[in-house]
């Protein structure tokens, strides 16, 4: 919209006009101090007072002030007018006339026919007067008063004259106000119609502008669903080419397989023309078959006669095998009887050597195998251990093979596979001379983590898993019921105790009851010198289940920590003791036996475990008590006039298993972990020892 011309910079007041200076030196639009106003009807009349002067008293009249009062209203109001007029030039969208109609044509829209919302105010506008014509006849006006001025100048007494044509030019500047008013009010008019009409523009260039926005983001959304539709299409059109590309391969390969076929076909029509030659033939050669078929069958019914009489043989054979295993299981047993006599009869301590089976973390760090390298089972009663850097060891009841390999012979030797079943199998004679009324003692030695307390307590509530003291106990109970039928009965008696730092504790009295009590090893002297220990708890069971509840509350205050070797090791020596007193009421026998089942604290090297503070003290009273052992079984072996039984509180308590009246067995537990290989032969070298020891032929004991 082009900006309309204004007409108040052109427009001059009357008061801005310079008029020629008066008579008496004064302006006429001057106002004297004397001078008083008047003003009546919108007319300002000053009406000065006679003053003194040369040429007597003389009065004259200024309306000069009231033309320019008059004038100064038309002025404001022309502005005012102006202002109005000016506002609204602005275009229709907010922004200021200074902005060019060809950059506001580029930034509204089109209507929907095709034309902008803002060109008919502009022709509009563009067909107004210009107001600049109006302003010249103004001027002229003005000018025209000049004129008036300059034909005929009015003495200064002839205030008549001049007040006529102040008159005069009063009433002229009245009408021409009252054009310019109504001027004015047309242009108010005007102004208010292209305001209204601005409105309504704005109101529809602001829907041109929303449904401008919806149409581009419909058209965004078509855009989009364009580009997803010639994306689905490329697809479509790739999986179609694809489909064309297998169709043509598939139909090469089907004419491939037609002309393949058709090939087939010939040759299956020449081996047909073949067939039919040789059915002819064997078609005369059935004839000779059918009279064969005839002979063969006769044949066929002698031969079931004799397989019918071959079936009645073998199921004999079978019988008799079933009997000679029956036997041979009969003549194992016997073996085993035999073999125990026999080591009874040397009087020497037996010893079973048992490798436990990797752990999950240990096949991890052996490259995911579990093989072991440094262990080769020979034989059930062999084994051989070392390494290429091991120094083998020359002593007595070893064998040496090369420089690598040290053999060792126990009565027993059980692979990691062994399951406690087996273990317990061959301990179960053991087991049983414990009711016939000996002595037995069976004990755990080894290293710590190697598997003693598995092998011996087993784990709990699993049948698959028990140790050897609850399937001893169970074996016990179990052989009790059998010989109630020929008349003997038994009073069966538990204890329990561990060797805690050189001192006894009762795991079966509680820490209330044991407070103040001390237990001390002592003989019985009208007992052929047993020992017993002082204030140790008893307690009668009638069953196995009292005896498992009784291991139970005994593990619970056993001594176990953790060490740089074993997580959960055992700190003590656990020493499980069952009195076994049966008497015979239809023979009057009677018998009194003392089953002791040891589990040792393993042994440890201090350099190895780091251990500190308790867990020293712990090392170092195990490892004393373990030599201390080793001292006594030397002496044994030795036959020394003085065992030193009484260097240790372990040593004391088994004298009587070890060097008087008892069967006794040894477990030496073997760790499968290539860096416990020098405390591996330790072990085994140790084990040695104790299967050399000679501790006589044990005896029947006879209750009295």
């Amino acid at each position: 919209m082009s900006k309309l011309p204004t007409y108040s910079s052109r427009l001059q007041p009357p008061s801005a006009i310079k008029r020629p200076p008066s008579d008496n030196g004064m302006d006429e639009g001057a106002v004297s101090p004397e001078k008083k106003s008047r003003t009546a009807g919108g007319r300002a009349t000053q009406i000065s007072k006679p003053a003194a002067g040369r040429g007597g008293l003389k009065r004259s009249f200024s309306v000069a002030n009231v033309s320019a009062v008059g004038a100064q209203k038309d002025h404001s109001k022309n502005t005012l007018a102006s202002s109005k007029f000016r506002s609204s030039t602005l275009n229709l969208t907010g922004r200021p006339s200074s902005v060019s109609s060809s950059v506001l044509a580029n930034r509204v829209p089109t209507g929907p026919n095709g034309r902008r919302p803002g060109a008919n105010i502009t022709n509009h506008m563009s067909t107004r007067p210009p107001v600049s014509s109006k302003v010249s006849s103004t001027n002229k006006s003005l000018g025209s008063e000049g004129d008036m001025k300059g034909k005929s100048k009015r003495p200064g007494w002839d205030l008549k004259g001049r007040l006529q044509d102040m008159e005069a030019l009063l009433k002229s500047r009245e009408v021409e106000q009252k054009e310019w008013m109504k001027k004015f009010e047309e242009y108010d008019t005007r102004i208010e119609t292209l305001e209204t009409e601005k409105t309504h523009l704005s109101h529809d260039l602001v829907q041109t502008t929303t449904s401008y926005e919806a149409n581009q983001e419909e058209i965004e959304n078509l855009r989009r669903n364009l580009r997803k539709e010639q994306d689905q299409r490329c697809s479509e059109k790739n999986n179609y080419e694809n489909t064309i590309q297998s169709l043509t391969f598939s139909k090469s390969n089907l004419e491939r397989q037609v002309n393949s076929l058709d090939a087939e076909i010939a040759a299956r029509q020449e081996e047909v023309a073949g067939l039919k030659f040789t059915v002819s033939e064997l078609s005369s050669t059935q004839a000779g078959m059918e009279a064969r078929l005839k002979s063969t069958e006769s044949l066929l019914v002698e031969r079931n006669q004799q397989i019918t009489e071959m079936m009645a043989q073998i199921e004999e054979q079978k019988r008799k095998i079933e009997e000679l295993n029956e036997k041979l299981q009969q003549g194992e047993m016997v073996r085993r009887k035999l073999h125990n006599t026999v080591l009874e009869l040397k009087g020497n301590i037996r010893v079973f050597c048992r490798v436990r089976p990797l752990l999950n973390e240990e096949i991890q760090n052996n490259a995911n195998s579990d093989v072991i390298h440094h262990i080769n089972f020979i034989d059930e009663h062999t084994l051989e251990v070392g390494k290429g850097d091991v120094n083998t060891s020359s002593m007595s009841g070893l064998k040496s093979r090369g420089n690598n390999f040290t053999e060792f012979a126990y009565d027993r030797v059980f692979q990691p596979t062994a399951t406690q079943a087996e273990v317990f199998e061959e301990i179960s004679q053991l087991a049983q001379s414990a009711l016939d009324g000996y002595n037995v003692c069976i004990f755990a030695y080894g290293q710590t983590g190697s598997g003693k307390t598995f092998t011996m307590e087993g784990v709990p509530n699993d049948e698959e898993l028990e140790g050897m003291i609850p399937r001893t106990v169970k074996h016990i109970f179990k052989n009790m019921e059998e010989l109630e039928s020929k008349g003997w009965t038994y009073k069966v008696e538990a204890s329990f105790l561990e060797i805690y730092n050189e001192t006894i504790r009762d795991l079966l009295a509680s820490p209330k009851e044991a407070k103040n009590l001390t237990y001390e090893i002592k003989f019985q002297d009208n007992k052929k010198n047993e020992i017993y220990v002082t204030n140790l708890k008893r307690i009668p069971v009638e069953n196995e289940g009292k005896v498992h509840t009784l291991l139970n509350m005994a593990q619970q205050q056993r001594a176990v920590a953790a060490t740089n070797m074993n997580e959960q090791s055992s700190r003590s020596h656990s020493v499980f003791q069952l009195r076994l007193s049966g008497e015979n009421s239809k023979t009057g026998d009677s018998c009194e036996g003392m089953l002791n089942l040891v589990d040792l604290a393993g042994s440890e090297r201090l350099k190895e475990s780091k251990s500190e503070g308790a867990r020293l003290v712990e090392t170092q009273n195990i490892n004393r008590s373990l030599a201390n052992l080793g001292n006594v079984i030397m002496a044994i072996g030795q036959k020394q006039s003085h065992i030193p039984y009484r260097n240790s509180k372990l040593t004391h308590l088994l004298q009587n298993s070890l060097g008087g009246n008892s069967k006794a067995l040894m477990f030496v537990n073997i760790s499968p972990v290539e860096a416990c290989l020098n405390e591996t032969q330790n072990s085994l070298r140790f084990a040695t020892r104790v299967n050399q020891c000679h501790i006589g032929v044990a005896s029947k004991q006879i209750k009295k």
